[in-house]
């Protein structure tokens, strides 16, 4: 008899009664069969294909074999390791992980088994992806690929996990420039703001806050000199804040500060729990509603298209580093840890590495001259500027 195939079943939307529904489908003893998982605007595209995936555990524990050693890589992951690892993902992490698993990995190697799939099926895959995904996708789906052999492991589904010794390899695609925003580029884009999206961009770059917290923020959030990120907006959904440490109390610069201010005294409802930029709806506004309905088409005209919310964090964190500041200032602030400030958002600019290579030189020439040795007037000349510097 021919074994039931696993199934991941599809999900679209479909209107009824104006409004856009969910719409989950799949195949139950050769019938096809559809179910409706919740309003598009209310339930989120990864908690309806979570609603599927529980629809159909009944229908796929039939595609079980008996014997552990015989599973799927596609069935291990969307039977085993997702249920698990959702439970502790942020929906954002959620997502995106889901996501590409889905895309990079389960489509190379969804239908092999589990216990036949060696180093070299998988470095394969990663190979393949460097040709067209940055490092940081490969690194993730390295991480991944690990992460599910060693839950495999601890389930008695492999021996051992072949996953340890996989390699990023050395070419992988270009990716985008890390772009940083010019103090002149920033005063340009904020002229051409009204004054709700001026303060969530000034917010972004000279407080170094993430988009889903300014877009989260109530007014009893706000308490004098600093904000209190307490929660976070993704996709419309209020959430806890990304970690431990973005629970924090976020600094404002004085021209912020004023910003707000004005900003409070002409929409403060008097109530602590108001949403401080909300929507038409009464909900906060979401951050692709603000980006493309009312910043990006001031910014567009100006040639700053480029300059997204992740621009603006990083434009705080290499602005903060070129002045002085300390790295654990800078990861406090912004609500990370110091390794991703220092070598994800801090880019060095050209000022710091002048003065680095020529800190070096004046050191060097001031040595020789306590050494006696003769020193050249050019030497004498740059170390007399550094030390002014």
């Amino acid at each position: 008899m021919r074994r039931k195939r696993f199934q991941r079943g599809s999900l679209t939307t479909r209107i009824r009664e104006g409004n856009k529904y969910w719409l989950g489908q799949w195949r139950e003893d050769g019938r096809h069969k559809t179910r409706e998982l919740g309003i598009c605007s209310k339930v989120t595209r990864l908690v309806a294909e979570s609603l599927l995936q529980q629809i159909l555990l009944p229908v796929n524990d039939g595609t079980q074999r008996d014997k552990k050693g015989e599973i799927t890589f596609e069935r291990f992951v969307e039977l085993e390791y997702l249920p698990l690892f959702r439970q502790k993902w942020k929906l954002s992490t959620a997502d995106t992980e889901t996501n590409s698993i889905r895309h990079h990995l389960n489509r190379s190697l969804g239908d092999r088994l589990m216990a036949e799939i060696d180093r070299n099926d998988m470095q394969r895959v990663l190979d393949k992806t460097a040709r067209k995904c940055g490092k940081s996708m490969v690194n993730h789906l390295r991480f991944r690929l690990r992460s599910i052999f060693e839950l495999a492991v601890s389930e008695g589904v492999v021996d051992r996990n072949p996953a340890i010794s996989l390699f990023t390899p050395k070419h992988t695609k270009s990716g985008r420039a890390r772009k940083v925003l010019a103090p002149d580029e920033l005063e340009s884009m904020l002229d051409v703001l009204p004054l709700r999206e001026q303060i969530i961009v000034r917010l972004a770059t000279w407080e170094g806050m993430r988009p889903g917290e300014i877009l989260a923020l109530q007014f009893g959030d706000l308490e004098g000199d600093s904000i209190r990120v307490r929660r976070r907006l993704y996709r419309g959904n209020i959430d806890t804040p990304k970690s431990e440490r973005s629970s924090r109390q976020v600094a404002l610069t004085e021209g912020t500060k004023a910003l707000l201010e004005e900003w409070v005294q002409s929409t403060n409802t008097g109530q602590n729990d108001a949403w401080l930029f909300p929507s038409e709806n009464g909900q906060p506004i979401r951050r692709d509603n603000v980006w493309r309905r009312y910043i990006w088409p001031k910014l567009n005209p100006l040639g700053f298209a480029w300059a997204t919310f992740q621009v603006m964090r990083r434009t705080y964190a290499t602005w903060s580093k070129d002045n002085g500041i300390d790295a654990h200032t800078r990861s406090a602030q912004m609500g990370n840890t110091v390794d991703v400030n220092e070598n994800e958002y801090a880019v060095a600019s050209l000022r710091q590495k002048l003065a680095a290579v020529r800190k070096v030189e004046a050191a060097v020439a001031k040595r020789q001259r306590g050494a006696g040795s003769e020193t050249s007037g050019s030497e004498v000349k740059a170390a007399k500027k550094i030390e002014g510097w």
